[in-house]
């Protein structure tokens, strides 16, 4: 969305800093002046306290405009209800606000604070950040993105499990000491059945998504390497692709877009780093796959690496060419075409 000059001089900017119990929210005019700011708790209740003095602050809907840091699910019984009254709201990378940290006025850190960086951001970015919609706390995504974030948490807590029986196993094998040897083979057989219990879990929350993605998004299991999984996820860490107007910026959403830093006549391309990092450590995972599995994929890599790309450079190209490919194919709903 694009805003003139003079349209955001009249506007109300109002950074949320949320969190699971409790959010604060600050709000300013265009040149950072602070008009007001709240701490209200995570309920209903707390809710209607914000919007109550949201309305003290600025009376007109159409001229307030709302910043909140994404990626936490603390924020959407907050962002539901704001939406039915507020039509400007955007997601806040996180990398911004602690940008202007470090390199600002403000060293300390405290939920105002943090609230006022959030608004700050948004007089000087708004036009550059994604806007948050409703379709993306609708039941489908919101369903969607807990059944991914528990999957997340079993594919850690597993992986945590396997470090700890591979050390376990090591030192039973080593120790010499009886009752030590005993309560070992104790933890052992403890750990093991805790593993299977989450490869079951991760079985059963697989066949959830499976037919999650019956009703949206089942059309990116269809590109070589792309499974169930590695397909919710990327839709879950979108957020809808409707919110982006074209592929340039969900590539940026998605850190993947390059950007020029130049030194007198000296220009360079550098990866952009502003965008959102979880759906780029994804984008990243499924670049390492196609180019073992879709030889499509590891030829244009191989070619890339031959034009004197570095291997790192090779991979965001290839990262690049998933995202503009899952663009498409969520906007049409068409399947892969080789």
């Amino acid at each position: 969305m694009t805003f003139t000059s003079e349209q955001l001089t009249t506007m109300t900017f109002v950074g949320i800093d949320a969190h699971p119990t409790e959010h604060t929210a600050l709000a300013m005019n265009r040149f950072e002046e602070e008009k007001s700011h709240l701490r209200f708790d995570n309920t209903k209740e707390g809710i209607v306290e914000f919007k109550q003095w949201l309305t003290g602050v600025e009376q007109q809907a159409q001229k307030v405009i709302i910043g909140i840091e994404g990626g936490s699910t603390s924020r959407h019984a907050l962002l539901s209800r704001i939406l039915d009254t507020y039509g400007l709201v955007f997601e806040v990378n996180p990398l911004y606000t602690k940008q202007r940290r470090s390199f600002g006025t403000i060293g300390d850190k405290s939920d105002v604070v943090d609230a006022r960086l959030i608004a700050e951001v948004l007089t000087r970015k708004v036009d550059k950040l994604p806007q948050i919609i409703p379709e993306e706390l609708g039941g489908y995504m919101l369903t969607l993105k807990k059944k991914v974030w528990y999957y997340e948490e079993k594919a850690v807590h597993g992986a945590r499990l396997k470090n700890q029986l591979y050390k376990l196993k090591r030192e039973e094998g080593l120790s010499i000491n009886k009752d030590e040897k005993r309560f070992l083979a104790f933890l052992v057989h403890e750990i093991e059945a805790e593993l299977k219990r989450v490869k079951r879990m991760k079985t059963k929350l697989e066949r959830e998504l499976a037919h999650h993605l019956s009703g949206y998004g089942q059309n990116l299991t269809t590109i070589p390497g792309m499974g169930t999984i590695l397909a919710a996820r990327i839709l879950a860490h979108t957020n809808n692709i409707v919110r982006f107007k074209n592929q340039a910026k969900y590539i940026r959403y998605a850190g993947i877009a390059p950007r020029e830093r130049s030194s007198g006549k000296s220009k360079r391309h550098i990866v952009n780093t502003k965008g959102n990092r979880t759906l780029n450590s994804v984008f990243y995972f499924a670049a390492l796959i196609q180019i073992q599995r879709n030889p499509k994929a590891k030829d244009y890599y191989q070619r890339k690496l031959a034009q004197g790309k570095t291997k790192r450079q090779a991979l965001v190209l290839v990262m690049r060419n998933i995202a503009v490919l899952v663009y498409q194919m969520l906007r049409s709903g068409e399947e892969y075409k080789a």
